[in-house]
């Protein structure tokens, strides 16, 4: 495949703009050298994960396909065990192992996908079928509400995707799959009662943020005041009263499309927009122009995944998504995300460059 020669550069251009976009929310930059600067954290975490990403594209991908449930037990027992020893934050959520060092929800949406994508693939005359629609479904069920319980609506949210992607490229009709969201949607009223109070506000905050501009709205308002001051061509780098003087809450994490448009304005934005645009395009070329199925479908889920958590980032931010608490691949800060996101497109580009073969 001849895009197989761009991936890794679009793949790059996101990477070294995150870094930028940290450093200019850092508040420690400047001072050299420091452990404790999100900056540099988040360059070890950028090097480590390139060579993850080096490794990862040769390794054959039907190998992660043949691990199809040893993937699945160590997501439920990583799962499980978050929600007995993990580290909690500020707001209660238990999201974290090894002192908030790997957040195995992240590991998560990968893990599902291949082992969704096998067992798709496994039984293609089954496509379409009720059986199998019930046994994806309540697989799918399993880590879908551990991840909730953390609580992690944004990352739930993401294996509901990935199951409806997944349902709908290998063909089961509308009424099927309308079906079984409507017996899920059955639950909604108990999983409000289980949402915490924060998750709760934030919710409420996407339908009416202007009520309470210093409370549930505040997130939303700062972040569409940030992106309007921005104007077309930006305040300049490392300028900006929202983002540099910190009104603007988790700049450096789910708001920090807002903090980056402050700063670049429309030109900025639209430089990201583009970026993700074409590296979403060449994920399903990828999957289209697979000579087998296990690559066409796992593929096509990384493409929906990487869509849906991009448009939902970048729409929270300009107040059009509620706020779930999805970060912007390659852009926000973190190390589990960047790791995760990389070893996603390791296992693309080897699906590129393998064509299909087994």
């Amino acid at each position: 495949m001849k895009i197989v020669k761009l991936f890794p550069l679009i793949v790059l251009s996101l990477c070294i703009i995150g870094l930028l976009a940290v450093y200019s929310t850092d508040p420690l930059r400047g001072s050299g050298i420091d452990l404790k600067s999100f900056f540099w954290r988040q360059l070890f975490w950028c090097l480590s994960s390139w060579m993850v990403f080096y490794l990862v594209s040769r390794i054959d991908y039907h190998w992660f396909i043949k691990l199809e449930w040893i993937l699945f037990l160590l997501i439920i027992v990583s799962l499980s065990a978050v929600l007995f020893f993990g580290s909690g934050d500020e707001t209660g959520a238990r999201r974290w192992l090894f002192s908030r060092s790997v957040q195995p929800s992240e590991f998560s949406k990968v893990g599902f996908a291949i082992f969704l994508a096998a067992l798709l693939s496994a039984s293609p005359e089954e496509h379409g079928s009720w059986w199998l629609l019930f046994k994806i479904s309540v697989l799918s069920v399993l880590p879908m509400v551990l991840i909730f319980v953390e609580p992690d609506l944004g990352t739930a949210l993401v294996i509901i995707v990935l199951w409806f992607s997944g349902l709908f490229f290998c063909g089961f009709g509308w009424k099927k799959i309308l079906t079984v969201l409507a017996l899920f949607g059955g639950l909604m009223p108990i999983s409000w009662l289980v949402l915490k109070d924060y998750q709760k506000q934030r919710l409420l905050s996407f339908f009416s943020p202007q009520s309470d501009p210093l409370g549930r709205g505040y997130n939303v308002l700062q972040s569409q005041i940030a992106i309007g001051a921005g104007g077309f061509l930006g305040k300049g780098w490392l300028s900006g009263t929202q983002s540099q003087l910190r009104f603007l809450p988790a700049h450096y994490t789910d708001f920090i499309f807002a903090s980056w448009c402050e700063q670049l304005g429309f030109i900025g934005g639209i430089l990201i927009l583009i970026l993700f645009f074409w590296l979403i395009w060449t994920i399903f070329r990828v999957s289209i122009e697979a000579s087998d199925l296990e690559g066409k479908i796992m593929a096509t889920l990384f493409g929906s995944m990487f869509t849906f958590q991009v448009m939902v980032n970048i729409g929270m931010n300009m107040g059009v998504m509620p706020i779930t608490g999805i970060p912007l691949p390659f852009i926000s800060y973190g190390g589990s995300s960047l790791f995760i996101n990389m070893v996603t497109m390791g296992i693309i580009w080897n699906i590129a460059k393998s064509g299909g073969k087994e």
